[in-house]
């Protein structure tokens, strides 16, 4: 299957920083509910440092940079585990309909508690299988780290979304492209900084149909 692969640099950073100051009070109140849930339920790593879930915030808040965002109406967040990115976005893009979705129930409840706390009437979480979510031409489906994408296209492949954004390793996207009969346009944007070793080996992939 012959797929329309870019290799490109990721080239806004600024506007990502400019984006987590503008919403920093509300930020420190995600990552504070974090924490807090991830004590009694297993969301994250469990010796993940503040300083690491900031980072992994600020790193979620790269995917409201797309167009595809933009062209969105609603997002849905597979395999969100403790809102990551979904929360992020919510926060950010108030224009656009949230939804966080995962598989494990006890982590979706620990979302929709956050989601309360936190006041965004633009998001919900559900729990259940990716396959089950109602999906449109406006749908952009995003994720981070949960799903390898021939696994997520199994999923959702008879469903009319718009495109899809995920935050994984560089190397692993040509990997996981085995069994994918449709043809793709895949956008990889490597994230890669000088100064910042969290984001050593990672990228944002655009994926549309072609």
């Amino acid at each position: 299957m012959k797929h329309n692969i870019q290799h490109k640099k990721f080239d806004q950073f600024e506007s990502t920083q400019e984006l987590f100051q503008k919403h920093s009070s509300i930020i420190r109140d995600y990552v504070d509910q974090l924490m807090w849930w991830n004590d009694r339920v297993n969301l994250i790593s469990r010796d993940v440092s503040r300083e690491t879930i900031v980072e992994h915030v600020r790193h979620s808040l790269i995917l409201s940079s797309s167009k595809l965002i933009d062209q969105a109406e609603t997002i849905v967040d597979a395999g969100t585990g403790g809102g990551l990115p979904g929360i992020p976005l919510a926060i950010a893009r108030v224009d656009k309909q949230i939804v966080l979705n995962d598989i494990v129930t006890k982590k979706v409840m620990a979302c929709k508690q956050m989601i309360l706390k936190l006041k965004l009437d633009n998001c919900r979480a559900v729990d259940g299988s990716i396959a089950n979510i109602e999906m449109n031409g406006d749908t952009c489906v995003v994720s981070k780290h949960a799903f390898k994408i021939n696994d997520l296209l199994s999923m959702i492949d008879d469903k009319p979304w718009l495109g899809i954004l995920l935050l994984k390793g560089e190397g692993e996207v040509e990997r996981e492209l085995d069994g994918i009969t449709q043809p793709l346009n895949i956008n990889v944007l490597s994230l890669e900084q000088k100064n910042n070793p969290f984001y050593d080996g990672k990228a944002l992939v655009e994926i549309t149909r072609q």
